[in-house]
């Protein structure tokens, strides 16, 4: 009975470790940030920087494999797709196999051929020629009301008495909720991505950061001036010039460099909880492209958006120590 336990249990391990996100691999990859902030050593924040850099640079090496499997995949299946797309247009726009066969070959249709095959589209369809629609639109508010009006009580007629217009409506009315469905995770991801961006925004903009920074400048300009043979007085002005530029810069690490960290806590906690809007987002685009092409994505492909973010946080995480100027050992 124990053993049958062990066996069952190291069962679940493998199970689990086989059914394991390439996300979730990588979010357990993410190194956590030193405790010390301005006064971690050089050698440790080359350390830090490195061991970042090199999760970042396989991590994109794995996306841009991603994005040559989906890529391919579509390549390989081309026909598979032009076939189905075709056949979308015939079951929304109830086109026959002859005009379907015209379109194939569309190259050679005059414009006049090209001219009636859109209005024939338009009016099985929506029941309006191109001409109507383009006078619909020069209609008053009003106008377009009422025309709404009895074309959705004509419509409702005629799918009643029509079930291939009545799929046509179906067909069309599905496909519009998918691509609804796949601009609102879109908008979500920029709701996300502009959430991440306003984080950094403060310590970026801050218009007093840059004065210090000249003020370091312009300190150093002036001490490289007097390298050479100093009298005494030039010496003591030098040698608080030196110290001058070394207290700003421990000032400039110590006002930044904590508001920076606080802003790389907060952007991995948005990837976090996040995790679910990138799935849907990769989840819903799959869905969106098998429905308008039949093609089915590699599932890897669903997971490019989470990967992305992921990736877009260790660029950030790199940066940790960007503020810190002053290293005593250097000296």
């Amino acid at each position: 009975m124990k053993r049958l336990l062990f066996i069952l249990l190291a069962s679940g391990i493998v199970i689990t470790g086989a059914a394991q996100t390439l996300t979730q691999n990588y979010m357990k990859q993410i190194p956590a940030l030193p405790r010390d902030s301005c006064n971690i050593s050089r050698n440790s924040v080359e350390d830090f920087k490195s061991r970042v850099e090199a999760l970042k640079e396989k991590l994109d090496q794995e996306i841009e494999s991603i994005k040559e499997a989906v890529d391919s995949q579509m390549e390989s299946n081309a026909g598979k797709a032009q076939e189905n797309m075709m056949k979308q247009m015939s079951q929304m726009y109830g086109i026959s196999n002859e005009d379907m066969d015209k379109m194939k070959n569309a190259k050679t249709m005059s414009a006049a051929d090209k001219q009636a095959m859109a209005n024939k589209m338009m009016q099985q369809q929506a029941n309006m020629s191109i001409d109507e629609a383009k006078n619909l639109a020069k209609m008053s508010e009003a106008g377009k009301q009422a025309y709404a009006e009895a074309y959705a009580t004509e419509a409702m007629a005629t799918a009643k008495n029509d079930p291939g217009q009545a799929a046509r409506n179906n067909y069309a009315s599905n496909l519009y909720q998918t691509n609804v469905a796949q601009q609102e995770a879109y908008s979500k991801l920029n709701e996300i991505n502009n959430r991440i961006a306003d984080l950094y925004a403060p310590v970026n903009n801050d218009p007093e950061r840059q004065r210090i920074l000249d003020r370091i400048d312009d300190m150093n300009k002036k001490r490289y001036s007097m390298m050479g043979i100093l009298s005494d007085g030039e010496a003591q002005i030098m040698d608080s010039l030196t110290n001058r530029i070394r207290d700003e810069k421990i000032a400039y690490c110590n006002k930044y460099t904590p508001l920076y960290r606080a802003s790389l806590r907060k952007h991995l906690q948005i990837v976090k909880t996040s995790l679910p809007d990138y799935q849907r987002f990769g989840e819903i685009s799959a869905e969106t492209t098998k429905g308008q092409t039949g093609i089915d994505q590699p599932e890897a492909g669903k997971e490019l958006a989470s990967l992305e973010a992921i990736s877009e946080y260790l660029q950030a995480l790199k940066d940790a120590y960007k503020f810190k100027l002053h290293y005593p050992e250097d000296y």
